[in-house]
């Protein structure tokens, strides 16, 4: 089997778990997956779920030193690819009747940090989506994506403003999960998108430029933590700021693309890395 190269990237996130009804007891993001190790380990059940008509799975799921490792499917039926010789004709992929194509990523959980690794595979699981596969039994689970630390600290320190904001924010599907945020900007946007019934909104904030007064050319120093609280809990779309020091030095800076991720490039045998190269 001929052996090849291939970069892979790897992103981010924070977990958190929180309980739709008060009368749930607390549980942990470990609890979830250890409730996944039992049903991959089942032979009556396995641990596939439906999300809006697409069917997600976990498999070699397994508890490690430092938490979890495994795989995360999508299941593809619908607009299936060809194959085809590079200038030879096409011809449809034969699947049986109750197949489905695979896209898979590999992920891990680190239980003392509460981050899990996810890789990267825009044809596979999103963080969203994956956020929504954990979320069961009342208990919703949101993958927050962290931001690099110099550009975290860049943004918090007291002689950086914000000039200019542009965000577009996507409604949640289940608005009640965010009630009470600890930033009432976050409350106003989730009530605006609740009573317009808009399926998105897009924000511009902006300073007075012409001005030299520092309270009127910069936003508000306490929206710098409503922005980082809306990029973790909401399907933010852009979230691009302007920022600007004491000295009048712009800095721009993206929450999106700014994310934290680590890519390498590997040697592979076939068409994929194994789980312990992962």
């Amino acid at each position: 089997m001929p052996t090849t190269s291939k970069r892979i990237t790897c992103d981010f996130y924070k977990c958190e778990v929180r309980s739709a009804r008060p009368d749930l007891p607390d549980i942990t993001v470990e609890n979830i997956f250890r409730e996944l190790v039992d049903l991959c380990e089942s032979e009556t059940s396995n641990a596939v779920r439906e999300i809006q008509s697409v069917e997600y799975e976990v498999r070699e799921i397994s508890q490690t030193d430092f938490g979890f490792e495994g795989t995360a499917l999508k299941y593809r039926k619908a607009d299936l690819p060809h194959a085809a010789v590079p200038g030879g004709e096409e011809r449809e992929i034969d699947l049986n009747d109750d197949e489905q194509l695979l896209e898979k990523e590999h992920f891990t959980f680190h239980a003392d940090l509460g981050i899990l690794i996810l890789k990267r595979n825009i044809f596979a699981v999103s963080a969203m989506r994956f956020g929504k596969y954990l979320t069961r039994n009342g208990y919703t689970v949101s993958l927050n994506p962290i931001i690099e630390g110099a550009n975290l600290k860049r943004l918090l320190a007291d002689d950086v403003h914000i000039r200019v904001a542009k965000f577009k924010v996507a409604r949640p599907t289940n608005p009640d999960l965010f009630t009470n945020l600890d930033h009432n900007f976050n409350n106003s946007l989730i009530q605006s998108l609740g009573s317009s019934n808009a399926s998105s909104i897009n924000l511009i904030l902006r300073g007075d430029a012409r001005s030299r007064d520092p309270e009127s050319r910069y936003l508000d120093s306490n929206l710098k933590r409503a922005f980082l609280e809306l990029n973790e809990k909401f399907d933010v779309k852009k979230a691009q700021l302007e920022l600007e020091d004491d000295s009048g030095v712009g800095h721009p800076l993206d929450l999106i693309t700014d994310r934290l991720f680590y890519d390498e490039v590997i040697s592979i045998e076939g068409r994929y890395a194994s789980l312990s190269q992962m």
